[in-house]
């Protein structure tokens, strides 16, 4: 097998490969959130077999997602991994360096030891789900809030209530 791992970041992510031996076949790289980055990336995963490719990424909000669909789409083995268990690597390895580059690698090293599931268009299409039903509840609170803040600003413009004062209005 071979062990593609990626730190994930806003704007740039960087990756490198390893083989089970634990021998650096790709020395990390950079490469940018865009379709432009993942082609990089593309290009360095096409020289190798894709299904003895295993790629992991560690769960990072949001900005992952989209390099998840790409390469889910594309039909590569990816597994997103829960950063509490690269931490307990980190914390087994006698120097305690932490950087994009590093990262890279001690996440290909986590995919070696740790079992992992794979993400598939089904786990895409919950991904999307989550998110919608994640932004629905954001709306639903502002919704709420807007209404509790225009009830309070109308008992301050209107202490004796507003009916009585749409009422007098109107009848003018």
């Amino acid at each position: 097998m071979i062990y593609v791992g990626i730190d994930i970041a806003k704007l740039n992510h960087f990756a490198s490969i390893i083989s089970s031996d634990g021998e650096v076949l790709v020395e990390p790289f950079k490469f940018s959130n865009d379709s432009d980055g993942f082609r990089l990336l593309l290009s360095k995963l096409n020289q190798f077999e894709s299904d003895s490719l295993v790629i992991g990424l560690e769960s990072t909000a949001h900005y992952g997602n989209n390099l998840v669909e790409f390469l889910v789409s594309r039909h590569f083995h990816v597994c997103v991994i829960n950063p509490i268990q690269t931490s307990a690597m980190r914390k087994n390895n006698i120097r305690k360096t932490k950087t994009d580059r590093v990262d890279t690698l001690l996440i290909a090293k986590t995919l070696m030891v740790q079992p992992h599931r794979f993400y598939d268009k089904q786990d895409i299409d919950l991904m999307h789900l989550k998110n919608l039903g994640r932004f629905r509840q954001v709306l639903m609170k502002q919704r709420t809030s807007a209404k509790i803040k225009l009830t309070s600003f109308l008992d301050q413009a209107f202490p004796d209530g507003i009916t009585l004062h749409l009422t007098f209005l109107s009848s003018k």
